[in-house]
């Protein structure tokens, strides 16, 4: 009833109103009521450009890109200085898989307008499958320059240059892109990478039966005073361990020639969890430390040292 009503509207329709309703549509995501309410108007040889270009976005949400790529296609006739439409043409031949479409859709978008984050995002995305490393790579530069928490181009960027031997930048890379994205999948691989460079700014722990990602622990020179930066990953550790009663927490803490030091930061590391998780049993957290630099094998021919470094694992009780 409501999709008659709205066929019914479309018919007297202005091109704002066009775009409200489409809009309605796309944020409501009623992307088959929006085809059925758009294609009667669309089979009139409408001349607004806004009832194809929604259509078109309705049938490619449908997953529909044929149907999509003629819609947006006529859009893109009636008004051809519209970036929007070269962009979602863009996605349409991705989903085609027309590479060489696809970029040159991307390029009118930005030709248009030249700020279009969406465009420049993608773009680069084409170039990155492409292995054209260094146009992808100058494109997520402009991404960032305009939005630094772009999480893509931020994951992306340390992508290329690792794939360019830029090493040293790719750890800079890496580990902006962790600073902004803790969590999840691709935070887990950025750590592995970051470690088989040598570099274990953040360490991925098993707690549980989740693995996460957790920044170095760091305390004050020659002191056993946590340093601030470290608390969020202590504090993640002690919900994980408050939600799951039935893991224990290993710390193993690594001084180089100084035992005492070693002993004074692990046991700092208990004091912590216990005063900020007090729903945990002391003996729940146990703590061990060393003299001699942590040993970390990243492969049969590889072995890193760490003078001074924290390590955690958990069991089951």
């Amino acid at each position: 009833m409501v999709v008659c009503i709205a066929s019914a509207w479309m018919a007297g329709c202005t091109s704002v109103g066009h775009r409200i309703t489409g809009q309605y549509y796309l944020e409501t995501r009623n992307y088959r009521d929006g085809i059925e309410a758009f294609e009667p108007v669309a089979r009139q040889a409408s001349g607004d450009w806004s009832i194809y270009y929604y259509l078109g976005r309705f049938y490619l949400s449908e997953d529909q890109p044929e149907d999509a790529l003629r819609a947006l296609t006529a859009a893109s006739l009636l008004n051809p200085e519209n970036a929007d439409t070269q962009f979602w043409l863009g996605v349409t031949h991705y989903r085609l898989d027309r590479a060489d479409l696809e970029r040159r859709s991307y390029l009118k978008a930005l030709k248009i307008d030249n700020r279009h984050l969406f465009a420049r995002a993608y773009l680069a995305h084409n170039l990155l499958e492409q292995k054209n490393y260094s146009e992808a790579l100058k494109h997520y530069q402009i991404v960032l320059s305009r939005d630094p928490d772009h999480s893509d181009a931020l994951y992306n960027r340390a992508l290329i240059l690792g794939k360019l031997d830029r090493t040293p930048e790719e750890i800079i890379a890496w580990k902006a892109y962790l600073a902004r994205c803790p969590s999840g999948a691709r935070s887990r691989l950025a750590v592995d990478r970051l470690n088989r460079l040598g570099d274990f700014a953040y360490r991925n722990v098993l707690v549980g039966k989740r693995t996460v990602t957790l920044e170095t622990i760091h305390f004050l020179p020659f002191d056993d005073d946590l340093a601030v930066q470290s608390r969020p990953s202590l504090d993640l550790l002690g919900a994980m361990l408050e939600n799951n009663r039935k893991i224990v927490l290993n710390a193993l803490v690594f001084q180089k020639n100084n035992v005492s030091l070693a002993e004074a930061r692990a046991k700092r590391i208990k004091k912590y969890l216990l005063i900020h998780f007090p729903g945990i049993r002391p003996d729940r957290i146990r703590v061990s430390w060393f003299k001699e630099p942590e040993t970390i094998r990243i492969s049969k021919r590889t072995v890193h040292r760490q003078d001074e470094s924290v390590r955690f694992f958990t069991q089951w009780l």
